[in-house]
């Protein structure tokens, strides 16, 4: 036992020290080591810590905190949300490792860290869209989207399971309470939360959706000031708990609270908080209170420092990065346009849900261009698969014809599509073994044709 024990922590030190974008790849090894790299202290412990993702008009990109520099890292995401134009309303949010874009025709549900997407169409609701969560009494997570909306002291809510276009209604009752900031909410081992006001106190709690009951109701009261002009931000913390940022409306000045113990489903009354932090905003500081665009943040806990994304006051989107009694401020000089929207998001493994009413996806890469005899080009793309089985490419007198390639898909063998032209051309086949991928391409080209294509395979090293 004690070997076995030994062998087990030998394990979780080698898998640590891969790379991180190649992970991901590693989980379909064993069921031992899927279950090490989804668990949540390796994943805290191992995984890049949180980061923020942001849409502007210019382009969508992640943005990664160094906390030693301190500096930030820009890195691009695809931008093509289908129908989609930056002025639309569009709303964002963050459900347990997966990023949720809601739109007027449907919604976005992907993994960034993992680069994948599904457009999932949908017949609209008469409620905003306010967030996704699942039922936590089933072994399955069957995520659901959440939409509400207030008329006098009914709360409307309207949900639907992703991929379906049945949506369940509602009526609560929120004489009570005052739901605000519907569009800050996040979701927390499949229940939904987000700030409300006590109407009788004035005082701020949060309010819970519950997808296994289906019950909407306050579950917790908020620590901090009781003045309702602050800027308050509820986020995640450590994965399993809150945090909440307040910011003091006059003096600009922050406080953090924690949790002291995991949230657990159900009932909140036994939830205490715990002060994390005090942030004294320098006078020189660019950083705004505003209401309608608050800022995402996280903790860091290798550091205990925090980092914020929010607008200046010259309508900039920033990144404000503090740790002891230094205070920075980065502006992010790649975005362009009005309305940044942004969020908080948490790297994860967690898989993309299926639906019946799936959309064509438009964040899958890398693209293909295909051949077409060096007359115009069209972008394939082949959709995700777990490997390569076969690569067959055909050649004519002036280079490469067609590509086209075989997959595995949970070991059952999909036959992908000819790209360019299959008629009357030689071509080559490239067999690729269960425990091999693909690790680089390289070709040649003249001003016309691509004249030849070379498939590296990680076994050939």
């Amino acid at each position: 036992m004690q070997q076995e024990h030994l062998l087990w922590e030998l394990e979780e030190s080698i898998l640590s020290r891969i790379p991180l974008k190649s992970v991901a790849r590693f989980r379909s090894v064993c069921k031992r080591w899927n279950t090490l790299l989804n668990d949540l202290k390796f994943i805290n412990n191992h995984l890049a810590r949180p980061q923020f993702v942001l849409i502007s008009e210019s382009k969508t990109c992640s943005v990664d905190v160094n906390f030693d520099g301190p500096s930030i890292e820009v890195h691009d995401l695809p931008s093509d949300i289908p129908n989609y134009e930056h002025r639309m309303v569009m709303r964002m949010h963050y459900c347990e490792g997966l990023l949720i874009y809601a739109t007027s025709t449907g919604f976005g549900i992907c993994n960034p860290w993992l680069r994948r997407i599904r457009w999932i169409k949908s017949k609209p609701s008469f409620c905003w869209f306010i967030g996704m969560g699942y039922d936590y009494s089933k072994p399955d997570n069957h995520y659901k989207i959440f939409g509400s909306r207030m008329n006098y002291d009914t709360r409307y809510v309207n949900t639907t399971e992703v991929g379906s276009n049945a949506w369940k209604s509602y009526e609560f009752s929120s004489h009570s309470w005052s739901m605000i900031c519907s569009s800050y909410t996040i979701s927390l081992n499949g229940t939904l939360y987000w700030i409300a006001v006590k109407k009788s106190a004035r005082q701020p709690l949060i309010l819970s959706f519950d997808f296994s009951i289906e019950s909407l109701k306050p579950y917790c009261n908020l620590p901090g000031k009781n003045d309702l002009s602050n800027v308050r931000v509820l986020e995640i913390y450590r994965r399993d708990r809150f945090s909440i940022l307040e910011q003091d409306w006059n003096t600009r000045n922050i406080e953090i609270w924690v949790t002291k113990d995991t949230i657990k489903n159900g009932d909140g009354e036994s939830v205490e908080w715990m002060k994390f932090m005090n942030v004294l905003v320098p006078i020189w500081s660019n950083i705004v209170v505003d209401d309608l665009e608050r800022p995402s943040y996280f903790i860091d806990e290798k550091s205990n420092g925090l980092a914020l994304c929010c607008i200046n006051k010259n309508g900039n989107t920033c990144i404000y990065i503090v740790k002891g009694d230094k205070f920075h401020e980065i502006e992010i000089n790649e975005l362009v346009g009005f309305g940044t929207r942004h969020l908080t998001y948490y790297p994860s493994f967690v898989p993309l849900p299926t639906g019946a009413n799936d959309a064509k996806s438009h964040f899958a890469f890398p693209r293909g261009v295909e051949a077409t005899n060096g007359v115009g080009e069209n972008e394939w793309d082949d959709g995700f698969f777990d490997n390569v089985k076969k690569i067959s490419v055909g050649q004519s007198d002036t280079g490469v014809a067609f590509v086209k390639f075989d997959y595995s898909n949970n070991k059952a063998v999909v036959i992908g599509a000819v790209h360019g032209n299959a008629t009357h051309i030689t071509y080559d086949d490239v067999l690729i073994d269960d425990d091999d991928y693909i690790e680089a391409v390289e070709g040649t080209y003249n001003d016309n044709y691509i004249t030849s294509l070379t498939f590296r395979l990680h076994k050939e090293k």
